[in-house]
């Protein structure tokens, strides 16, 4: 099969150095498609040629009205799940809509967005993990007396910084009310909800780790013991930090509204007395989480969503 990615010409480079999820994702599938014995490759969409290839698979919604618009069928993968913060009224509904409509098939990172858009083209396609690049200790930590607490993520939102996507605050409120070491990894713009929250700098075992490279993530999920994800409106869906964690044997603090199968967490409402509940629960049941947080991982692994993937091809061709 001859397979092409499209760029989605963010400026960021493929394979991403650093930061770029939609970037990571498409060099994931062009590795693990051309594994299993297909050409895949990514190109900007206006070099694509009608007929070029068996399958265009874009990640970009204006782009793919492009391929539309030039007569060129293409399988669209959204992932900008904000689509909701913004309404169906927005630009951004209307131009994700049109990108369905145009589409062979559409795959949505949650169950919700198939709920939302409500289109006969939308089904569930979950995200998945490096598992080369992200997994355990060979020695299964011991129960941590202080356990440290680690959020990765981009909180930046619809131009709103100090909007808490991500939950920092919750983040951080678990980890006052338990007197927990709290590290928040990602990129310099969390800086400006940062700004808009000052008070967080009052807490004294706070630290941030601006923008790792992706070899130097894995060691920063090694070196803390469990993950906090109080996430809105992702939380359909298990995102890339989540199965990073996940993959490198992390128990997990979620939000409650995890629609997929996913092992290794306590689902929580944006509550910290919820959390904190979830907190004793697998320091109370330490080996079952890390064992089926790896699990996880492995379910995910980018290998085997691949072959979904290629699944849902076959069906299209």
């Amino acid at each position: 099969m001859k397979i092409v990615h499209i760029d989605p010409a963010c400026g960021l480079d493929i394979p991403p150095k650093n930061w770029g999820a939609i970037e990571k994702i498409i060099w994931e599938f062009e590795e693990n498609q051309r594994k299993l014995g297909h050409e895949s490759t990514h190109k900007l969409a206006g070099h694509i040629k009608p007929g070029e290839f068996d399958i265009v698979h874009c990640h970009v919604a204006n782009l793919a009205i492009d391929l539309k618009n030039r007569g060129i069928p293409y399988i669209y993968q959204l992932h900008d799940h904000h689509v909701k913060y913004y309404g169906k009224e927005s630009s951004t509904f209307k131009e994700n809509l049109e990108a369905i409509e145009g589409s062979l098939i559409s795959l949505m990172p949650a169950k919700w967005l198939v709920d939302y858009f409500n289109h006969p083209k939308c089904i569930y396609f979950a995200h998945g993990v490096n598992t080369n690049g992200f997994y355990p200790e060979s020695t299964p930590k011991l129960v941590p007396k202080e356990p440290k607490l680690l959020m990765v993520a981009n909180n930046g939102m619809g131009g709103k910084n100090g909007h808490d996507r991500k939950g920092f605050s919750y983040g951080v409120g678990l980890a006052m009310l338990r007197n927990l070491p709290l590290t928040i990894v990602g990129p310099k713009n969390n800086q400006n909800w940062i700004n808009e929250n000052l008070w967080v700098l009052n807490y004294p075992k706070l630290k941030f780790i601006w923008e790792p490279s992706n070899a130097d993530l894995r060691q920063v999920y090694l070196d803390h013991d469990i993950f906090l994800h109080p996430s809105e409106l992702e939380a359909g869906h298990p995102n890339l930090t989540l199965l990073e964690a996940a993959a490198c044997g992390l128990p997990i603090i979620g939000w409650i509204e995890m629609e997929t199968d996913f092992f290794g967490m306590w689902r929580s409402p944006r509550n910290i007395f919820d959390m904190e509940r979830g907190l004793d629960d697998i320091l109370n049941n330490w080996g079952k989480y890390i064992k089926d947080s790896t699990k996880t991982g492995i379910d995910f692994s980018w290998e085997n969503r691949t072959i979904e993937l290629l699944k849902i091809y076959n069906q299209v061709l």
